[in-house]
């Protein structure tokens, strides 16, 4: 449900001004398809001529002025709110299709690399409720040492999720530029092969068989080697955030 902006009334009369004008039911816009255009579009991975058009209503909730993006698509009706009134009606369809790729992403960050089961904690923080009611409620550090292992704590969350993220892309790299060697050296069981570019999963899969591997090998890599150096080096360099938290 949508608002047009009210007209200027041409007399001052007493009281706040109408700030909402005629009422609108979003769904019924589809009922008068002369008013939408006829563009191509690429809808999740493929190029369609759709029928599309926008309008910038007043929406209560916020207020404010929303663009609501409406199109006829092969796989249905497509109704899509956006707060920047600039945005292209083209371009905000796209970016939703893109929406897949994106949960994926997150997917596969979460339950196959793992990148958000960090336990990097500090008593610089203040403990708080897991289920808070208002914010108001959070507590800050109470003194400027804490606050400097605070922001310490936080730059290691984000380097432990951004180590994640680039592993990620190495993983989809090796599938990319090594997909015959890895189902070569693939000794899993898949029911079905939904497709002959190998998964982040498999490739994850065949790389840890090969690092256990040659890890127990007399001879190891220069990727155990690289490992072995690191562990046993004396003299390493300690980093920046290396003082207790």
């Amino acid at each position: 449900m949508g608002y047009f902006e009210a007209e200027e009334p041409r007399r001052k009369s007493p009281g706040r001004p109408r700030k909402y004008g005629e009422q609108i039911k979003i769904y019924e816009w589809f009922e008068h398809l002369e008013l939408f255009e006829r563009l191509e579009c690429t809808i999740y991975g493929k190029v369609e001529v759709v029928s599309i058009t926008s309008l910038d209503l007043l929406w209560k909730p916020t207020a404010g002025l929303i663009r609501f993006v409406l199109a006829v698509t092969k796989r249905g009706l497509v109704i899509l709110m956006c707060s920047d009134l600039n945005q292209d009606t083209v371009g905000a369809l796209e970016l939703y299709c893109a929406r897949v790729r994106i949960e994926t992403m997150f997917d596969m960050l979460k339950n196959l690399m793992g990148v958000f089961r960090y336990r990097f904690w500090t008593e610089g923080l203040p403990r708080h409720s897991r289920k808070p009611r208002k914010n108001k409620f959070l507590k800050k550090p109470m003194s400027s040492n804490q606050i400097k292992k605070v922001k310490c704590c936080f730059a290691l969350y984000e380097r432990f999720v951004m180590t994640g993220a680039i592993a990620l892309g190495l993983l989809q790299l090796v599938s990319v530029k090594y997909e015959i060697s890895v189902w070569k050296e693939f000794k899993g069981y898949l029911r079905t092969k939904s497709r002959n570019l190998p998964s982040e999963r498999t490739v994850k899969f065949v790389v840890a068989n090969l690092l256990v591997r040659d890890l127990f090998s007399l001879t190891p890599g220069a990727v155990i080697h690289k490992i072995q150096e690191y562990v046993f080096k004396k003299n390493a360099v300690e980093p920046e955030c290396q003082e207790p938290i």
